[in-house]
């Protein structure tokens, strides 16, 4: 009789176990559209078998039931791992593309204005005063024409320093992202730790919440991901552990150094540096990953100047340029908009110095003591116009912060050997460590001098003609190369070309950065639709699995339903 009774519990044992199904299959089609939902399947197993005896071919033996062995997830991690792998890098370019089409509209190449109007409008005003260097009128057209390019250069310089400055802000709301994310994956975590810690119930619903945070943490940062025996995962976020078992390790913002206006990401515990940004253009180590970094990148460290791209022509000797080359190629050469301000300084830097130096010549002298002295050439420099305006030295664009010459008595040996004392203009040299003495951007401005009396502009012979060697030499300057765009490479551009090639070379690094990442997202979305074939709902599929279990529901309550008739016939008989 027990044995009869028994089985009953091998059809509640169906019920029970279809009815999970059910219930599974059921779950799967309500979060059919559910973002970061990954299929669910239950797995049915044998209860076990008792064992009756044995045959001539084998054993007799009779099942006690089915149960649910597990209810499980459709996770393939190699496609998780390659998904957020290429999802990082397609963030990093399309970061770096995002910066560089924005950079682009302040030299209003999108426009009807370019800086490069402002460029040839100073050429033309030039070549007006080539013309008839003594015309008041040309000389006043001159000076404020100098003075519109000195402004929209200072005006460009501005807008980039801010843009760079202004990054800041996304810099620390991705910051701040990174440790939302991490704290949530850790109190998920803690979650699915407590709902399986008793191996009764599968914490997959809060597995999917924490792959969705962790797929959208790798577009963020590098991370590798370590799952853990007991169903936690470990987070390692470029090379450091992000989350642990038992704690966040959180990251923030800092200066790049004292005084920067600028904000670098570190590690809280150790305060150790987040990136090695200069392994940025190192192949195959992952480098290239993540909006943060891309940010990063984009910006740079520092706000440059002319003086930080290497001209071979300072250095001593070819080691001390090939060292500078090396430190450029790291801090600067994939830095995109503070590359392109020490580009673009570069540029201004030599137009203004190029024009001072034709106005107002300098030579080299040595005094009696073998002190040598860059000065004022008297005899190659012109004068201004008029009466008391015949003075020399007069430049057109100045330094904020300190003037061109400083007037000092030297002695000298005259022609005939003798020493002699004279009082000459000093050249105030521009000095790489001190910015306030440099011609660059920001400390720039037109001579309030001329603005005042453009007379003064030094285009006149002693004798009052015009001097025509100097306004013929200020307008060769367009035609004679004067610097290269990279130190890598050994073309040298004039003015105009130099610029074009700085603003077609900017586009074309935007035009890269969009293709990798257009790139990427094709790589993105075929990787995810890898994993959503493993990992989707599909509802012709489930429908089909509901009607299976229901079947199977209905053969288990109908088995039953014959163990319940055959009992009741059997107490009958008993009874009768």
């Amino acid at each position: 009789m027990s044995g009869t009774m028994g089985r009953m519990y091998i059809g509640t044992s169906g019920l029970q176990a279809h009815q999970n199904a059910i219930n599974t299959t059921a779950h799967n089609l309500t979060n059919l559209n559910t973002e970061g939902y990954s299929r669910q399947q239950v797995l049915l197993a044998d209860v076990g078998y008792q064992k009756l005896g044995y045959t001539p071919i084998g054993i007799n033996q009779t099942g006690l039931g089915t149960r649910v062995e597990a209810t499980r997830t459709t996770r393939d991690k190699y496609l998780d791992q390659k998904y957020r792998l290429q999802y990082g890098r397609q963030n990093f370019y399309e970061t770096k593309a995002g910066v560089i089409l924005e950079v682009q509209e302040y030299f209003g190449e999108t426009e009807g204005s370019t800086f490069q109007d402002y460029m040839k409008n100073l050429w033309s005003a030039i070549q007006d005063v080539q013309r008839e260097t003594n015309d008041y009128v040309d000389r006043t057209a001159l000076v404020a024409t100098a003075s519109s390019f000195a402004d929209r250069a200072n005006e460009i310089y501005a807008q980039l320093v801010n843009y760079q400055k202004n990054l800041n802000t996304e810099i620390q709301d991705m910051t701040d992202d990174i440790n939302k994310l991490a704290k949530e994956i850790y109190e998920l975590n803690e979650r699915i730790l407590r709902c399986e810690g008793g191996k009764l119930e599968a914490a997959n619903d809060y597995k999917d919440a924490r792959n969705l945070k962790l797929d959208e943490l790798s577009g963020l940062i590098s991370i590798d991901v370590k799952e853990q025996p007991n169903g936690t995962v470990h987070v390692y976020a470029e090379g450091h552990a992000l989350v642990l078992d038992d704690r966040t390790f959180e990251i923030a913002t800092k200066p790049v150094k004292d005084g920067s206006d600028l904000l670098t990401v570190y590690w809280k515990t150790d305060e150790m540096d987040v990136f090695n940004l200069k392994r940025i253009s190192v192949d195959g180590d992952n480098s290239d990953n993540g909006s943060l970094k891309g940010m990063l990148s984009a910006r740079g460290d520092f706000t440059p100047d002319y003086t930080d791209i290497p001209l071979r022509e300072n250095y001593a000797t070819e080691a001390d340029y090939q060292s500078a080359l090396l430190n450029y190629n790291k801090t600067l050469n994939n830095r995109d908009i503070a590359n392109l301000i020490s580009q673009f300084d570069q540029l201004i830097h030599g137009m203004v110095t190029k024009i001072n130096d034709v106005l107002c010549p300098n030579k080299t002298i040595t005094d009696v003591n073998g002190n040598t002295y860059t000065v004022l050439d008297t005899d190659r420099a012109g004068k201004g116009y008029g009466e008391g305006n015949e003075v020399q030295g007069t430049e057109l664009f100045v330094r904020k912060s300190q003037d061109r010459y400083r007037e000092e008595t030297l002695t000298v040996l005259d022609e005939n050997g003798q020493p002699t004392t004279k009082t000459f203009k000093v050249y105030n040299e521009e000095n790489p460590d001190d910015y306030y003495s440099l011609y660059t951007l920001g400390q720039i401005k037109i001579n309030d001098d001329l603005v005042k009396n453009p007379a003064l502009l030094p285009l006149t012979k002693i004798s009052g003609e015009e001097f025509q060697d100097v306004a013929n030499e200020l307008l060769e300057l367009w035609k004679k190369d004067f610097a290269t765009l990279d130190p890598n490479t050994f073309v040298t551009n004039n003015f105009d070309n130099y610029y074009a090639s700085m603003v077609g070379d900017y586009a074309n690094k935007g035009y890269t950065y969009k293709g990798i990442a257009d790139k990427q997202a094709g790589l993105v979305n075929e990787v995810n639709n890898q994993r959503q074939e493993v990992v989707g709902v599909f509802s012709d599929e489930e429908l089909t699995n509901l009607i299976k279990y229901q079947h199977a529901y209905n053969a288990s309550s109908r088995y039953i339903t014959v163990v319940s008739e055959m009992i009741e016939h059997i107490i009958e008989r008993l009874g009768s």
